[in-house]
């Protein structure tokens, strides 16, 4: 559990740099930027607190 807790954060973390390379690469990529900062930061939360129940 651990580890896949610290997969879900580094899988948030690259959801983040690929929502912030849509929102500057595409005209009108605000909204799918925020979509993909959402479930960056939902990814990571999730894994967070699987880390740190099981760390």
């Amino acid at each position: 559990m651990y580890y896949l807790g610290r997969g879900l954060q580094v899988l948030g973390m690259a959801n983040l740099v690929v929502g912030l390379f849509v929102g500057l690469t595409e005209e009108n990529g605000m909204g799918p930027e925020m979509l993909l900062l959402g479930i960056g930061v939902v990814l990571f939360m999730v894994g967070w607190l699987l880390q740190r129940r099981v760390g």
